[in-house]
């Protein structure tokens, strides 16, 4: 039973640029009018971020095989029939020119996709059915989850559903669904949580397939620190973020020179034989990754309570993984991967902007290792062409995203997503030299983080004494200094989009510096002018009287100290 087709059926989520609010798209229409759409608006952030990356094969697949007049590329040999790359291509089959990257400048001024998308996906229409006997979408049939698993663990609507994920043992109180619809699921809902469930899974269930004794996926996304561009319209978010390039990062090992083989270009059972193999090795493949084989009721009808089987697969090599583009990057000093780099995820108390040296990937505290994301290594090499010119005054949006777990290591359950972005000037991001303004913006952002230790820190760690709390009790400082970030939240991110190439960078810090003194002042003001009499009488020690009048005096005594002992 061959239904449900991806290519004609609309179950993109887009926001339309002309103003006229949401709608759905298939995914020949999305292709054909990208230009059109602002962005993804499915139901959470990082369900877009998934369905984005599924988009991104898509491009990365086409155009690693044919230029931007749909003509495949002369090194490189095409099956007519599948329009599958036969065979990998090497270095010196390019005689020192890029056309992958010339096939991207070209789109780049298109300002479209063309026909050889649409071409290209009518070649695998069989492979877009969600619901079919031999080749169902991002599944396998039943009878190879019997072989596999067993048949596979139970799964449901409300578990697949991420603003639910709700446990069959737990119920979500404040779920966004009466109880007798938490299992229903249109058609467009469930590819979309398909999509996402592949990428943010836990490991609360229990089948697993062929009972392995691998570690176990909980969704290759899940762990990332998700980074992403954002363009003007979705044909340049999809293109920003799509890497062409013959020679682009040598820690990955040349990527574009292998074959690009997303999942539906292949088999169920070769999908599973993936995971076992650990041949994610083209970036089609890992943005189409699976953790679960995952089997549907074929004969499911739309409206109806929702169900599956799912089995757990083994997990993507994590350490060094540098085929990964969209995540930032962590340098384990101890531990089992002592030495490599990890994906890092974002953490929800904190700002992007609050871990700079992390996200750009530059030099932070001394002795530590920082690695540029991939996807703003790739935007550096887009810029540094000499061929986009035009974009070196374009404000950039820098988005990113990522799932937080209960840090139940038995289940890993989703409770709330991460999202954030910045904007910046072009010229500002990609200027990572020593002494450019990428290296002065995370100084800046370092010496802010200890002159509030120093100063609002230190107030507060005296208040804690004075309040008869023991000394190493922080949650009076924690709660302070966050209090400050909040305040000063917009303030930097205003001060960040409005610096120019052409700033002195001695201006912008002195700037910078009022702005973050001024917001100290008057945070320090608030809690003095809030002083109880507890705080006014204070306590003796060491023969010495502490109130919240002798510290704040010596609060004010840092500030000056802090911000203008070289005055």
């Amino acid at each position: 039973m061959r239904r449900y087709n991806l290519l004609d059926e609309k179950w993109i989520a887009v926001i339309r640029l002309d103003g006229q609010g949401t709608e759905l798209v298939s995914l020949k229409e999305l292709f054909a009018h990208a230009q059109d759409y602002y962005d993804l608006a499915g139901e959470m952030k990082t369900q877009d971020f998934a369905v984005l990356r599924f988009l991104l094969a898509v491009v990365q697949t086409v155009f690693s095989r044919f230029d931007s007049e749909g003509n495949p590329y002369e090194m490189m040999e095409i099956d007519r029939e599948t329009f599958r790359q036969l065979e990998p291509v090497e270095m010196e089959d390019f005689d020192d020119e890029d056309p992958l990257f010339d096939t991207w400048l070209a789109l780049w001024q298109k300002g479209a996709f063309p026909e050889i998308v649409q071409v290209y996906l009518e070649k695998w229409r069989e492979h877009f059915n969600l619901f079919d006997e031999q080749v169902p979408f991002c599944q396998i049939t039943q009878a190879e989850m019997d072989q596999l698993a067993a048949g596979g663990g139970q799964f449901f609507g409300k578990n697949l559903n991420r603003t639910i994920s709700e446990s069959n043992n737990k119920s979500a109180l404040f779920a966004p669904a009466a109880e007798e619809a938490k299992d229903r699921l249109s058609y467009d809902q469930l590819v979309r949580w398909l999509l996402t469930f592949q990428g943010y899974t836990g490991t609360g269930d229990k089948k697993k397939v062929r009972n392995t004794s691998l570690p176990c996926s909980k969704g290759w996304l899940y762990d990332l620190g998700g980074v992403y561009l954002k363009g003007h319209n979705l044909f340049e978010t999809l293109m920003l973020n799509c890497i062409l390039s013959v020679e682009f990062d040598k820690d990955i090992d040349d990527d574009i020179l292998r074959v690009q083989n997303p999942a539906w270009e292949r088999s169920p059972a070769e999908n599973v034989e993936v995971c076992f193999d650990h041949r994610i090795d083209n970036r089609a493949a890992l943005y189409t990754s699976w953790s679960r084989a995952i089997s549907f009721d074929q004969d499911y009808q739309e409206g109806n309570p929702f169900s599956c089987y799912i089995a757990k697969l083994p997990e993507i090599e994590h350490a060094d993984n540098f085929l990964e583009p969209m995540t930032c990057w962590s340098w384990n000093k101890t531990g089992p991967n002592k030495d490599h780099f990890l994906p890092k995820k974002h953490r929800p108390e904190e700002a992007i902007w609050r871990n700079f040296s992390t996200l750009m990937g530059v030099d932070g505290e001394e002795g530590a290792k920082f690695r540029k994301p991939g996807i703003l290594a790739w935007y550096y090499k887009i810029c540094k062409s000499g061929s986009m010119d035009a974009l070196a005054h374009l404000k950039i949006t820098i988005s990113s995203v990522s799932m937080r777990d209960d840090g139940n290591a038995t289940s890993w359950s989703p409770v709330d997503e991460i999202i954030d972005e910045i904007q910046m000037e072009t010229a500002v991001l990609v200027d990572d030299n020593k002494d450019g303004w990428l290296a002065q913006i995370n100084s800046l952002v370092n010496t802010s983080r200890s002159q509030i230790d120093q100063t609002l820190g230190r107030f507060l760690r005296q208040l804690t004494v004075i309040r008869g709390f023991d000394s190493k009790d922080n949650h009076l400082v924690n709660q302070g200094r966050e209090e400050l970030y909040q305040e000063i939240d917009r303030s930097f991110r205003n001060w960040l989009y409005g610096i120019q190439e052409s700033d002195s960078m001695n201006d912008k810090a002195l700037e910078w510096y009022s702005i973050l003194e001024r917001a100290i002042r008057e945070h320090g003001d608030r809690i003095y002018r809030s002083a109880s009499l507890r705080d006014l009488k204070g306590i003796n020690t060491d023969g010495k009287s502490l109130n919240i009048a002798t510290a704040y005096n010596s609060f004010v005594r840092q500030i000056n100290i802090q911000f203008h002992q070289n005055a």
